[in-house]
């Protein structure tokens, strides 16, 4: 059995976030929940965010901005061949929090079953 949270860490350190970003941590919990539960992609707002939001004793406003800002990291300074196996030709721009989510959740999923 895999370990979601130290795998979605490697993942973001891989991609060049670290954790002395407040999000960094609602990132990894946000990508174990979609993994378990892929429906809170279709209601991100309540679903995953409010999710986050409980957890963590933020609002859902704050849980956003703060996977907003190390997404934005990541596309701005993070590892680009790595971006592009991860999301292929469209990493020009960054994809939503959502989309960007559920990538490196896919990605996760993928590398993590070939590995067993």
């Amino acid at each position: 059995m895999i370990n979601l949270n130290r795998e979605a860490e490697r993942l973001l350190r891989q991609l060049g976030a670290n954790g002395s970003y407040k999000g960094f941590a609602f990132v990894i919990y946000s990508i174990e929940k979609v993994i378990l539960e892929p429906e809170l992609l279709t209601y991100v707002y309540k679903g995953l965010y409010g999710m986050v939001a409980s957890h963590f004793g933020v609002s859902r406003e704050s849980a956003e901005r703060n996977i907003r800002t190390v997404k934005e990291v990541i596309w701005e300074y993070g590892d680009r061949e790595l971006l592009e196996k991860i999301f292929g030709d469209r990493t020009q721009e960054a994809p939503g929090n959502a989309v960007f989510i559920d990538g490196l959740a896919a990605y996760l999923m993928e590398t993590c079953t070939k590995e067993e």
